[in-house]
C-alpha cells in the first residue's frame, strides 16, 4: 500500500450530505406517556424535523398560535445521547423537545399538512432545532445551539447532530385516544479526512 493514499471528504454540497432521508417510527399506543418506536442513528447524522400522521384522532383541545385547536393531540421528542467527552465510558443524557401539536380539521393547520387532528390527517414538519424568535439557545446533549448566522447551528441551518448510537423517540402527551405516527427527517453529516482507497 502506498503512503500516497488520497484523502477524500464529503463536501457540504455533496448530494450524500444534502439529501434528506426519512424514517417512520412505530406509533405509540393510545394513552398518556406511551412511547413510539426508537430510531438509532447508524452514523453521524443531522436530524431536522418530524411530521405526524394521525391514525386515530385525539379528543383534546390545545391552543396553537392563540387559537383553540380541536381535535388535537401532542407528542414530545426524547433524544438520548452519549454525553461522555473523554471516550472512557458511556454516559447517557436525555433531552426533551416539544410538545408538538397535531390538531385541527381544515387545510389551514398551524404548521403545514392537511387536517392535522383527524384520522388520516398529516401535520408538519416541525423543526427539532427550536432556536429562533425569543428562544436564542437550545442545549441537546453536550451541544448548545445558538441563533445567528448560517453555519452556526442556528434556526433552520443545522438541525441537531446525532452520533452513531444516539436515539430518538416520541412520547404521547395527555390525550387518551390519539395515535400519531412520527416520521423524522435527517441527512448524513459531512465526513472529513477518511482514507477511502
Amino acid at each position: 500500500m502506498s503512503l500516497n493514499n488520497p484523502t477524500r471528504q464529503v463536501a457540504y454540497d455533496n448530494p450524500s450530505a444534502l439529501t434528506r432521508q426519512a424514517a417512520q417510527l412505530a406509533p405509540a399506543t393510545a394513552g398518556s406517556g406511551n412511547a413510539s418506536g426508537k430510531f438509532y442513528a447508524w452514523a453521524a447524522l443531522t436530524l431536522y424535523g418530524v411530521s405526524l400522521a394521525v391514525t386515530t384522532a385525539g379528543t383534546s383541545t390545545y391552543t396553537v398560535g392563540g387559537t383553540a385547536t380541536s381535535p388535537a393531540a401532542q407528542v414530545s421528542a426524547i433524544i438520548i445521547q452519549n454525553t461522555n467527552t473523554t471516550g472512557t465510558a458511556v454516559s447517557f443524557g436525555t433531552t426533551t423537545i416539544g410538545p408538538f401539536t397535531a390538531g385541527g380539521t381544515s387545510t389551514s393547520t398551524a404548521v403545514g399538512g392537511t387536517s392535522g387532528g383527524i384520522a388520516g390527517g398529516w401535520q408538519g414538519p416541525y423543526a427539532l432545532n427550536t432556536v429562533g424568535g425569543t428562544n436564542t439557545t437550545q442545549t441537546v446533549g453536550t451541544a448548545t445551539y445558538t441563533a445567528g448566522y448560517p453555519g452556526n447551528a442556528g434556526a433552520g441551518f443545522g438541525g441537531i447532530q446525532l452520533n452513531g448510537g444516539d436515539q430518538i423517540y416520541f412520547v404521547n402527551g395527555t390525550d387518551a385516544t390519539a395515535v400519531l405516527v412520527p416520521t423524522i427527517q435527517y441527512s448524513l453529516q459531512g465526513v472529513t479526512g477518511n482514507i477511502l482507497s
